[in-house]
């Protein structure tokens, strides 16, 4: 009872091997509480707590511990239910057929990913076996440890870290002073060279920039608005030798646009009456000679009433006698 009260369960579920539909099922996980009391500070046990609820996490393979680093402070152990043989036959074969580093950790783990894809945030396990040393026969249990990123072996080009010189440090300043980039005042008197360059740039002349001058005595003058320009009023038109000119474009332009606002609306009315009169005989839109005999109608009763169209509006009664002989004329007999 002990020893079950100083563990805490993280996960109970299976491992599902790729490429296949067979798992290895009765599989715990646990972490030890004496050597953790801290359960926030174990990022192995939180993410195998997290993957509560899932039946099964994604076998990737084997993995040689030389290859990758692990972290093993979580000390958490997995263990196998009696009754899931093919879980055991598969951990005894990859776990106690394998060599043992000095350490005591078999040479070979199986690497498991606790997500459902292979990015950077996914976090991966590797279940290795260790020796447990008792007093009647060595043992071998089942460890789990979270998979870190290898640390990477530095390079000939990376920069070394220099301390700043101690002669550029006095006793009041320190090297946070200099990285704040304050001014180093040197002691002792100044030379005569450096007393002249000091006041040859305290008197130097005030230079004016080039082709703003014109533009500052513009804007001291304030700005202007701008008077709106004046309306142009309708005169009549101014007379020459011949008398006074009239304006017969004008009246020419007005005439035709009168004319053809009529001959518009009368051709419209053709129009309509054309298909009226062919939808009466059984010619509807739909009919597949319509095209054909709206046109042969519209433009012969149009050309009999060339003379008119434009001039005046068209008479119904004679628009429809028009248009009536010429439908009996192509139309022979409702369709």
């Amino acid at each position: 009872m002990s020893e079950a009260s100083s563990s805490r369960l993280l996960y109970r579920g299976s491992l599902s091997l790729p490429d296949s539909y067979i798992l290895l099922d009765g599989l715990t996980f646990s972490a030890n509480l004496l050597a953790n009391k801290d359960l926030l500070h174990n990022p192995l046990a939180l993410a195998l707590e997290s993957m509560r609820g899932r039946p099964s996490l994604r076998l990737k393979g084997t993995e040689l511990l030389k290859n990758i680093c692990i972290d093993p402070s979580d000390d958490v152990c997995m263990d196998i239910h009696p009754s899931a043989t093919l879980s055991r036959v598969y951990f005894e074969n990859m776990l106690c057929l394998s060599h043992l580093s000095p350490d005591g950790r078999t040479e070979t783990g199986v690497r498991v990913a606790l997500g459902d894809t292979d990015g950077p945030a996914t976090t991966e396990i590797l279940i290795f076996g260790k020796i447990h040393s008792s007093l009647t026969t060595p043992s071998l249990t089942i460890h789990v440890a979270r998979i870190i990123p290898a640390t990477r072996a530095p390079r000939p080009d990376d920069p070394t870290p220099r301390k700043p010189p101690q002669h550029l440090l006095t006793r009041t300043q320190s090297i946070g002073e200099l990285a704040a980039n304050t001014r180093i005042k040197v002691k002792g008197d100044d030379s005569e060279v450096v007393r002249r360059a000091r006041e040859v740039m305290l008197h130097l002349p005030n230079s004016k920039p080039r082709g703003r001058g014109k533009d500052k005595e513009r804007g001291s003058a304030g700005f202007k608005v701008p008077t709106l320009p004046a309306k142009k009023h309708n005169h009549a038109p101014e007379g020459d030798v011949f008398g006074p000119v009239s304006d017969a474009k004008g009246k020419a332009r007005a005439m035709d646009e009168g004319i053809c606002d009529i001959e518009q609306e009368n051709k419209s009315i053709i129009k309509k009456f054309t298909v009226r009169h062919l939808d009466a005989v059984g010619v509807s839109k739909t009919h597949p000679e319509f095209k054909e005999l709206f046109g042969f109608v519209y433009r012969g009763t149009a050309f009999a009433l060339r003379t008119t169209i434009k001039i005046s509006p068209v008479s119904a009664r004679a628009l429809e006698m028009l248009v009536e002989a010429h439908i009996k004329l192509y139309v022979t007999s409702p369709t």
